[in-house]
């Protein structure tokens, strides 16, 4: 099992002079806690996606190497000022030059408890469609998420996506950031981008009428998008409680 890390946005909301990936919280970088907790469940190659403060993340990459002792490659998205699609495109080099026919693709800037993400790799384990979607359920385990800023998801009764958007009015489930993708994915964000649509929201909608986009439903364990200085205090927060 492989993992891409989206860490290549301009941080407009919570510029703190680094990527948001290497904001520390409880003595450990939000990227070095993702390689931590995903490596325990059985990933053995990770590939970061740099865009603003490239550098930052070049200059943190042998430490991350030498805690960690697991292969990790950067790759620097010059575009980084187009939407996250792209950032995964800049993927498909690695993905080819290792013979993946299925990776994890997550947000350098999203924190998972460590049984959240147990449990998508178990569930996803047998995939069948082209993009697995890790979903929650809205309620109270997660009433901190901003709900003006996440992406919302429309699923029907076999869990296959019929919607998903930021702005969509009817809706269901809440997307959480983490991925599991067939290969032959970039297919579609190629496609996505002949028609200048760059978001990874765009390229899933395009897999909606195929029905090769579902979702995988993982709640009653907590996650979190630091997107602004008040989803950091709410992540320092859920992280006093540990409920990360």
């Amino acid at each position: 099992m492989n993992l891409v890390i989206l860490a290549a946005g301009k941080n407009t909301r919570l510029d703190t002079g680094i990527p948001k990936s290497l904001v520390n919280l409880n003595g450990e970088t939000l990227m070095s806690r993702h390689i931590r907790i995903f490596k325990s469940h059985g990933v053995k190659k990770f590939c970061i996606i740099s865009g603003y403060g490239s550098d930052k993340l070049e200059e943190a990459l042998p430490e991350l190497k030498g805690t960690h002792n697991t292969d990790i490659t950067i790759l620097h998205n010059e575009r980084f000022d187009l939407e996250n699609g792209f950032s995964v495109f800049r993927a498909k080099e690695w993905v080819e030059k290792n013979k993946m026919s299925d990776f994890f693709l997550t947000m350098g800037d999203h924190v998972f408890d460590p049984e959240f993400v147990e449990e998508f790799v178990k569930k996803s384990s047998g995939l069948e469609n082209t993009l697995q979607l890790a979903v929650d359920m809205p309620g109270e385990s997660n009433n901190h998420i901003d709900i003006d800023d996440v992406t919302k998801v429309l699923v029907d009764e076999e869990g296959f996506i019929k919607s998903i958007s930021k702005t969509i009015p009817e809706y269901n489930r809440y997307d959480t950031g983490l991925f599991r993708l067939k290969s032959e994915v970039f297919d579609v964000f190629q496609r996505s981008f002949d028609q200048k649509e760059y978001t990874i929201s765009e390229s899933v909608s395009k897999l909606i009428d195929s029905r090769e986009a579902k979702s995988v439903l993982v709640e009653g364990f907590t996650w979190n998008d630091v997107d602004n200085p008040d989803d950091l205090q709410s992540t320092k927060d859920l992280m006093d409680q540990k409920r990360l």
